[in-house]
């Protein structure tokens, strides 16, 4: 049976009082577990739902759609409390499909139709295979050419040990939408209330080109759609973005406001190949951490991996912490490795090299780090013990910055030892309007300096 779960909201009681909502509503799932019978296990087996079980080939050419959706409803048939009691396992093959919200769909009947702890579950990266081979058109609407679309539905999803495959610039893995009680426009009524939550991707790659994988988005005073984990996830060579990878914040991000408080993102281990477009891109939300792994560029067309195009004004909301991470950009001066137009908060990277553009003639004069400054400010940005190529750059033209600063702790610069610059210099930090607010300290080759 389903159950609903509509939370207080943030703005009356704030996100700590959320989360033990939450873990309220958790523990009460816990309770009603004791009603578990033998009804849970309508098909299959009694934790587990086979994709194959329902007529799912897996030979890469039979269209799975109808089996694999038919699986999920099984799995998320007699839940308790909200708590689906069987996962969805896929074992090795290559699974076509070529419908839509194929492995999630939004709910339909007027109430947010919540479910708690859905496993999709493969044999492992290459060995489970699903391959979104469509032939969707370019949409705007972002609830179309999705894999998965949840509104209001998905709370604690776990995607592990898979691959996923695009040959459709047009395709979309998943969008999460979420909305407030307190709404008073609502965008898509038809939901109902209530958000998404906690999301972990394990061992799990996504291949080739889509238009974004991970889209999460709300009405105004939606303000719960966060905690996405990353662990030793991957993107292949070919990996390309209309949009971006995960796009956080795409329905007029700049009134709504609330959005800021979709937080919490985390990437471990993860090796994350990029070919072109942008990766991660946060319109809203933050405190983004990451923690080791290799991150490498392919080829020559644009990319960037942090792409924060919006000023935003809630300083909770504009963290990023990168630690230990090897950066790749390698051959052109169009990538990125950071592009934050934040105009406060904290950019930390410690131990991290983007040493590879060195392999390239001219990385000198490539600028991989940008912040551009908003009403003459910039975060507190912080790089400790690394490694940097290339230069960077601070774009605030015509007036000097009044609050932000970009500091340098016992890091090397490898293409010049010259600190400071305008933007048209050789320096490492280059400034398109008057320089100030920067520190070097203990720097291999660079004395130390601040102003």
């Amino acid at each position: 049976m389903s159950g609903d779960h509509a939370l207080p909201s943030r703005r009356s009681f704030g996100r700590r009082a959320v989360s033990l909502g939450a873990a309220a509503g958790v523990g009460a799932v816990a309770v009603a577990a004791t009603q578990w019978s033998a009804d849970a296990d309508a098909a299959g087996s009694t934790y587990t739902v086979n994709v194959r079980d329902h007529g799912a080939k897996g030979d890469g050419k039979t269209d799975d759609s109808d089996a694999i959706r038919a699986a999920v409803t099984a799995a998320i048939a007699g839940r308790v409390g909200g708590a689906a009691q069987k996962d969805v396992y896929f074992p090795p093959g290559n699974y076509k499909v070529t419908k839509k919200d194929t492995l999630m769909w939004s709910p339909t009947g007027g109430t947010a139709d919540q479910i708690f702890g859905l496993r999709f579950r493969g044999a492992g990266p290459r060995v489970t295979n699903i391959d979104f081979a469509t032939d969707f058109a370019a949409n705007p609407d972002p609830r179309q050419n999705n894999l998965i679309t949840a509104a209001v539905r998905l709370r604690y999803t776990y995607f592990l040990d898979m691959s996923f495959r695009s040959t459709n610039a047009n395709n979309r893995f998943a969008y999460y939408w979420s909305r407030d009680g307190d709404d008073q426009a609502l965008q898509y009524p038809e939901y109902g209330v209530g958000q998404n939550q906690y999301f972990v991707y394990q061992n799990v790659e996504w291949h080739g080109v889509w238009d974004r994988v991970i889209g999460i988005d709300g009405d105004k005073q939606a303000n719960n759609n966060s905690e996405h984990h990353f662990l030793m996830c991957s993107t292949d060579t070919q990996s390309r973005y209309t949009d971006a990878f995960l796009h956080c914040g795409i329905t007029t991000p700049s009134v709504n406001s609330q959005q800021n408080q979709f937080l919490n993102y985390f990437m471990m281990a993860c090796n994350f190949a990029l070919a072109g477009g942008d990766f991660f891109r946060f319109d809203r939300g933050g405190s983004i951490n990451v923690l080791g792994g290799s991150w490498s560029m392919v080829g020559t067309d644009a990319a960037r991996y942090f792409y924060m195009p919006l000023g935003n004004g809630e300083i909770t909301a504009t963290r990023l912490n990168v630690n230990g991470v090897r950066f790749e950009p390698k051959m052109s001066p169009d990538q990125k490795i950071i592009d934050c137009g934040w105009g406060n908060g904290n950019v930390t990277f410690t131990s991290c090299s983007d040493m590879a553009a060195v392999q390239v003639p001219g990385a000198a004069n490539h600028n991989y780090h940008r912040y551009t400054g908003s009403q003459n400010r910039i975060p507190i940005v912080r790089y400790q013990d690394c490694i940097l190529a290339g230069y960077h750059l601070v774009d605030n033209p015509g007036a000097a910055l009044a609050k932000g600063k970009m500091i340098y702790e016992g890091c090397r610069f490898y293409h010049t030892s010259q600190a400071l610059s305008s933007a048209s210099g050789a320096a490492f930090l280059r400034y398109t309007g008057p320089t100030g607010r920067y520190a070097f300290r203990d720097s291999w080759d660079t004395a130390d300096l601040s102003g």
